[in-house]
């Protein structure tokens, strides 16, 4: 057998003669061929080819009743490709012309012998099979072109060809919205030596003309950059060379990340992050900040005024660290005498002093694997502050009247209500040991910068005191809140937790009112400076900055008064505002000196 793996091709055979049909399939069938079909007429050989696949048909010319270029006709009418093969006893120029316009692979002449026919089988079963790879591999081509291209338009980062010109040959939607951030305009053009020229990318272009002379890949560069909005960005850009098949560098392929892009996944515009309350921007910033320096094991000091959360924010970074399973040990530096501050944090060997009637451990070795937080770092003495710069950079220390050391792994993290720059100018701070505890610095703003955050606070608060007094108080009144949101607040949250304590105390109702306040909130008035001169307080001869509520003198308090609401028409809050006053207390004046505004021209 001269071929193998026929036994999988399926042959049609086409004729009215019985006798040529069964000579044609035994010779296919000797040779290997299978399956072989026959057909005697045309609409059996048409039942066939719509019921079956083909590799091949053979049909002879003349068919009862219809003609096999007929068959041929309708065969490549119903989508069937396999090549046919015409057989005839007459053959001519016309005939022959129509069969292959029709797309038959050849003919052959009657009689028919054996070689010829598998001969003719042979080839036409080859091209066939070419032809089929040839189409599934340009649609795999196809296919593939197109997944390129989805990938290359989809991908986030930005991706430039350019020829061996430095010429931008293509690049997809994350390039073309970079590079108009980088330079308004039309970019299809832009030569990628113009880019560089104008973004003061220089090294970009030396790197791409040494990918092209030299074929080697530039693994990365990150380079900083303005946009045209002023904003920065950091920039990751790979270069790899673009072969043409033949070993020649013909292009470079240019990979360029936006760093600035990748951040920790946020959950949204928290209210709420470990301790902490608060929806602000400032809040939403600390979160993040906490969030990315927890991770590490960097010396952080966390600065602010006094009740703005040091020690909350000290529990967060401590938990979102890998050593939240381990000890937080925390101390109050100011809470412990300063002569016996050294000793409580490095610990002592029994009898090293006075007292010391026993070993101690201390706190930094209770903290080992875990996290010391060091409140109010600003006020240690300078005897400690030297060995804490020690026991920084060496991570080991020496309990007091102990000669060997004790290494621990340990993670500091401070905090401070005071200026530490200010006392390391002022030489009561080292400063050696000031830039080691401020590796990353944490600022927590004070409460009067946290706008919106008064009331989820006051909401939270009351609800917090009243389950532990056991009193059933379900809010506050709006008059109240808008009084204490115009308080400065300089004891920050823990002020305003003691107040809403003492409020919840007092309350005998469910609902907190401005008589449970302390005087000074409810008293409070912010004076509001007015820098262009009043002529209607001029006409007075009262000064346009003093406010309102410090004249005691009934008679050009009243006009002023007057004057105010003639001015602004009758509209009490622009005339609060213009004296300096809050709304409440303007009706209250009116109605203490019974001021008649029925005269008023309004």
């Amino acid at each position: 057998m001269e071929q193998t793996g026929l036994e999988n091709t399926a042959i049609l055979i086409i004729d009215d003669e019985e006798s040529l049909r069964l000579t044609f399939q035994l010779f296919l069938q000797r040779q290997g061929y299978s399956p072989i079909r026959t057909a005697a007429s045309f609409e059996e050989a048409l039942t066939a080819i719509a019921d079956n696949h083909f590799d091949l048909i053979i049909s002879d010319i003349v068919l009862e009743g219809n003609s096999g270029i007929d068959l041929l006709r309708r065969i490549r009418e119903m989508g069937v490709q396999c090549p046919v093969v015409m057989v005839t006893g007459y053959p001519n120029v016309e005939t022959a012309s129509e069969a292959v316009r029709l797309g038959a692979f050849d003919y052959i002449s009657k009689p028919v012998d054996k070689e010829t026919l598998l001969k003719t089988a042979r080839l036409a079963l080859r091209q066939y099979r070419l032809e089929s790879e040839k189409e599934k591999a340009e649609q795999e081509n196809k296919q593939y072109q197109t997944l390129l291209e989805t990938i290359f338009r989809s991908v986030s980062d930005s991706i430039i060809t350019v020829d061996s010109e430095l010429n931008i040959v293509t690049m997809n939607q994350a390039a073309a919205s970079l590079l108009r951030e980088l330079n308004p305009g039309s970019t299809e053009r832009l030569n990628f030596n113009e880019f560089c020229h104008r973004n003061d990318f220089c090294s970009l272009k030396d790197d791409a003309e040494h990918v092209l002379k030299t074929g080697t890949e530039i693994s990365e560069h990150r380079i900083e950059c303005l946009t045209t909005g002023n904003s920065r960005k950091i920039l990751s850009v790979c270069m790899s060379p673009f072969d043409d098949g033949g070993g020649n560098f013909s292009g470079v392929v240019v990979v360029i990340r936006d760093m600035t892009r990748i951040a920790p996944k946020k959950a949204g515009h928290r209210t709420r992050f470990h301790r902490f309350i608060g929806k602000s921007d400032v809040m939403q910033t600390v979160y993040t900040m906490i969030e990315n320096v927890g991770k590490v094991d960097t010396t952080v000091l966390i600065s602010g005024e006094s009740g703005t959360g040091q020690e909350l924010a000290a529990e967060a970074l401590h938990e979102e660290s890998h050593r939240k399973n381990r000890p937080l040990v925390k101390v109050d530096c100011t809470a412990i005498p300063e002569g016996l501050l050294e000793s409580e944090l490095f610990g002592h060997k029994k009898g090293s002093f006075t007292g010391a009637d026993r070993d101690r451990m201390g706190r930094i070795l209770q903290a080992d694997g875990g996290t010391l937080f060091l409140d109010e770092i600003g006020d240690i003495s300078a005897m400690v502050q030297l060995r804490l710069l020690r026991f920084l950079q060496e991570k080991t220390f020496y309990p007091v009247g102990r000669d060997t050391p004790i290494q621990v792994d340990v993670r500091v993290i401070t905090a401070t209500n005071v200026n530490l720059r200010q006392k390391v100018e002022e030489g009561e701070f080292r400063e050696d040991l000031y830039f080691r505890l401020r590796v990353i610095d944490v600022i927590l703003p004070s409460l009067r910068e946290r706008k919106g955050d008064i009331a989820l606070l006051t909401h939270y608060f009351i609800s917090l005191i009243s389950r532990k007094i056991g009193k059933t108080i379900s809010g506050i009144s709006d008059q109240t809140l808008a009084t204490m949101e115009r308080y400065p607040w300089p004891g920050n949250v823990r002020e305003l937790e003691h107040v809403l304590e003492r409020a919840c105390v007092l309350c005998d109702s469910p609902t907190i009112s401005a008589d449970q306040l302390p005087p000074e909130i409810i008293h409070f008035q912010q004076e509001v400076p007015i820098t262009q001169p009043e002529p209607v307080l001029a006409q007075v001869g009262t000064s346009i900055i003093t406010p309102l509520n410090r004249y005691n003198d009934p008679a050009p308090m009243a006009e002023m008064i007057l004057s105010a609401l003639r001015k602004t028409g009758g509209n009490k809050a622009k005339a609060a505002r213009i004296l300096g006053i809050d709304r409440s207390t303007l009706y209250r004046k009116i109605k203490e000196m019974q001021i008649d505004l029925s005269p008023l021209d309004l």
